[in-house]
């Protein structure tokens, strides 16, 4: 039993989805999951007509802009219109004309999914022409919270619905499905966050016991830092669970934060090859360590500072601290970096525009809060004094942390 899974740059035009037919060709299993992300920009595309459809906005150009990229993919792989794809198209506008005026998070998660569907829909009927292949709905299987655009697995269910629905199948047939979504218990669908096609693989992997998750990425494995911002980046040939986990808790965008936890409760490995390279053995992750300690440079954009203070002139002491973590683990807010003095906390994370208010006026009736946008946090994970001298110049710091394994330092 093997996972594979694409994401958008390996299936973004007919080209790449040919690339990935003759991967799964020369890669033979006689069980086969392939989870697969929407094609190219699909995500960002839907993203901007979730927003016009919230604010009613003119969005029949962006949306048929989408529509024309599908089409013309879907022509060009089968010779046809894909008629599955129309149907799902209708279901998306029908969508876009509901959402008008609903929060973000709601509209986010019945409007984003349509990208995902409807690429699977493209490349299991391309598949077909030469190989066994079933089109299955992950909603069908992934059952999740009403957590909406950062939903959280409900374990005990996907196991039985996947054993129940996908297993069976699988004798005879390669299965696609789609990354990224899920579903309640009343079918009300889900999305599990940005880039989270790896996790899909990773649930699929656990219930499955598949005897290895592959995730085919356009890079050569995981490498010490993003080679558009630092060419000379390095290969890692191996890592372990634990050390892939906190590349990723620091923001490298490497797989999907949750994607290794799963995994590694069964001791599956973890692959990453390159689609455009995929003779190359790409990395390997597991127990063992990694064979060469490299430093790790992590850079993230667009990065949200909040600095409260208490206002009784007293401590930032314990019972503080638990209020301000408390609301922000209800908010369901992943901390990028944190400091606290005698009065004040701060805390640093992603600028998600739609946790602003709802942070605001969690903490304000007890801290005063103020914040800075948009900023930028640099990660060095595993430094040496030579590593920290290759950082760009950096004009203006506003937090900065150094302990013995990590720096990291927030700036304008």
């Amino acid at each position: 039993m093997h996972i594979f899974k694409f994401g958008g740059a390996s299936v973004k035009d007919a080209d790449a989805v040919r690339n990935l037919k003759m991967i799964v060709q020369q890669i033979q299993s006689e069980q086969l999951v392939i989870v697969i992300s929407a094609m190219g920009q699909g995500t960002n595309h839907l993203e901007s007509l979730v927003q016009k459809g919230i604010n009613s906005g003119d969005y029949q150009s962006d949306l048929q802009n989408f529509k024309s990229f599908n089409a013309s993919i879907a022509t060009e792989l089968l010779g046809q219109a894909c008629q599955a794809c129309e149907i799902l198209e209708q279901d998306l506008e029908d969508e876009l004309e509901a959402i008008a005026g609903e929060d973000w998070v709601n509209a986010y998660d019945r409007v984003v999914p349509f990208g995902e569907l409807i690429s699977t829909r493209i490349i299991a009927e391309f598949l077909k022409k030469d190989l066994p292949v079933k089109w299955m709905d992950a909603r069908r299987f992934v059952k999740t919270d009403g957590f909406h655009t950062e939903a959280n697995i409900v374990w005990e269910q996907t196991k039985q619905k996947v054993n129940a629905e996908l297993r069976p199948v699988l004798e005879n047939t390669i299965v696609v499905t789609q990354g990224f979504i899920g579903s309640t218990e009343s079918d009300i669908t889900t999305t599990l966050g940005r880039e989270g096609s790896d996790f899909t693989g990773a649930i699929l992997a656990h219930c499955l016991d598949a005897e290895n998750l592959t995730v085919w990425k356009d890079v050569p494995g995981i490498l010490n830092a993003d080679p558009k911002l630092k060419p000379e980046a390095e290969q890692f040939l191996q890592l372990s669970y634990r050390e892939v986990t906190e590349m990723t808790y620091y923001g490298a965008k490497v797989i999907h934060p949750k994607t290794l936890k799963p995994l590694a409760q069964k001791n599956i490995p973890l692959i990453v090859r390159s689609f455009l390279q995929h003779e190359s053995p790409g990395t390997y992750i597991g127990i063992e360590k990694s064979i060469k300690e490299l430093p790790v440079f992590i850079f993230k954009e667009n990065q949200l500072l909040f600095s409260l203070e208490v206002k009784d002139h007293n401590f930032m002491d314990e019972k503080r601290l638990s209020i301000i973590l408390t609301a922000l683990d209800k908010l369901n807010v992943k901390i990028n970096l944190m400091q606290n003095s005698a009065a004040t906390f701060s805390f640093c994370m992603d600028n998600k525009t739609h946790k602003l208010d709802p942070i605001l006026e969690a903490l304000s009736s007890d801290f005063e809060v103020t914040y800075n946008r948009p900023l930028k946090l640099i990660t060095v994970k595993n430094y040496t004094e030579e590593a920290l001298a290759k950082l760009p110049p950096i004009d203006e710091i506003l937090l900065l942390q150094k302990t013995r394994n990590t720096y990291q330092v927030l700036h304008r």
